[in-house]
């Protein structure tokens, strides 16, 4: 797990205390979980104190804010030893737990505090001028400064091959090679892959060639702590683990208006299609599955259709579909009016429709992240980001954001 990534360093405050110095009203109620210890000064101080009074610093200092929750309390003497640390929310709550160094001279917290907190910070010192203490407060990073992540798939999933994993964040990223940095994928061929950013707060991964058939894959992103640029700090640690099933290929010809479906390497079937007409032609290249359902509602206004308008056509509920892009090219059942040129002609809004056996075998076999091929209508691809169209990028050009393909 990489080392969280920290924020602008904050400089420790040194206390400086003598006898006579005014003393802490004293620990909150409750017995802490960590103590230096429960004892004072002894009657004779050890031979390497010196009469000096104890000098003690604290890190953060006192009254520092967006301190990153990760990074440990440190308090340190300098001369004498410490004898009772106590850190606990402002607010109140058990206090967090910590370490006393065997010489006894330096406690460091060993929990991960919350988010956007005030805490104080209670100590105690022994030294050869008799007993000292302290205490300071800071906060953590405010809620308006936390970060966290999505991921587009869900634990324990199956997904095709060609599942391409996004990450979206709610802040935009600065340091990007430091996200990535923090990113681990095991399993599924462990092949390497690449990252490709498709805006500040969007970045995808792909692997070298699609996932291997009937494998499990783990990811992991170590968010919490991190700084991802302008003090946003990740909140939490992200951490997915889902599998592939057969390996589903699906090749659409618009030479012979055709789909071939392929299961683990073996034809499983050949339907006859209709693609989009010359006015909507369907785009090509690699698409992956982003959805199905049994049954989903089509509307004209969602291509900005108005009645009158040529292409216009009623509202229907289209069956066994399976989203392309995000614009919406779909896989479906074709309507009645255009069972009769299935195979001969193109009559749709760019979508591939098919007869029912044929979309009911791509609904219920395929899954999302599979891929479905699109050639010859003479279109350009799809973008990669309406969609998943990433796979039309070759891997040498996967993270350049600024090449572009056939798009």
């Amino acid at each position: 797990m990489p080392a969280p990534r920290r924020l602008a360093a904050l400089g420790a405050v040194t206390v400086l205390l003598a006898t006579g110095c005014a003393q802490a009203s004293g620990a909150p109620a409750g017995e802490p979980t960590a103590r230096a210890s429960a004892a004072t000064a002894p009657d004779a101080p050890p031979p390497s104190w010196s009469a000096a009074p104890a000098q003690v610093t604290v890190a953060p200092g006192n009254a520092a804010v967006e301190h990153n929750p990760v990074e440990p309390v440190v308090v340190r003497a300098e001369e004498g030893e410490l004898t009772d640390v106590v850190l606990v929310p402002a607010a109140g709550g058990d206090p967090v737990a910590g370490e006393l160094a065997a010489d006894g001279r330096t406690w460091t917290s060993t929990a991960v505090l919350a988010f956007d907190t005030p805490y104080v910070l209670h100590w105690s010192a022994a030294s050869a001028a008799g007993p000292t203490t302290g205490s300071s407060t800071f906060t953590t990073v405010l809620a308006a400064q936390e970060v966290d992540a999505r991921l587009n798939v869900v634990d324990g999933g199956v997904y095709g091959t060609g599942q391409v994993l996004e990450f979206t964040f709610s802040e935009p990223v600065v340091h990007k090679e430091e996200v990535e940095k923090a990113v681990t994928v095991d399993g599924g061929g462990d092949r390497a892959g690449a990252f490709r950013w498709y805006s500040d707060t969007t970045v995808r991964y792909r692997p070298a060639e699609k996932w291997a058939p009937h494998s499990e894959i783990t990811v992991s992103l170590d968010l919490l702590g991190l700084d991802v640029g302008h003090g946003m700090v990740g909140n939490h640690d992200l951490r997915r683990s889902f599998s592939t099933g057969a390996e589903h290929y699906a090749r659409v010809d618009d030479g012979t208006k055709t789909l071939t479906a392929w299961v683990d390497g073996e034809v499983a079937g050949t339907f006859p299609v209709t693609l989009g007409n010359p006015d909507w032609p369907s785009t090509t290249g690699q698409k992956v599955i982003m959805e199905q359902a049994p049954e989903y509602l089509f509307k004209a206004s969602s291509l900005d259709l108005q009645p009158g308008d040529p292409h216009w056509y009623d509202t229907f509920w289209a069956s066994n579909v399976s989203r392309l892009t995000a614009s919406g090219e779909f896989v479906h059942q074709a309507l009645p009016s255009a069972m009769p040129v299935l195979g001969t002609a193109n009559v749709s809004h760019g979508c591939v429709g098919m007869p029912p056996e044929g979309a009911k075998f791509i609904h219920d076999v395929f899954r999302p992240g599979d891929v479905v091929e699109i050639v010859g209508t003479g279109y350009p691809q799809a973008d990669p980001d309406d969609g998943y169209g990433d796979w039309n990028i070759p891997l040498e050009h996967y993270a350049d954001e600024q090449w572009k393909g056939d798009w």
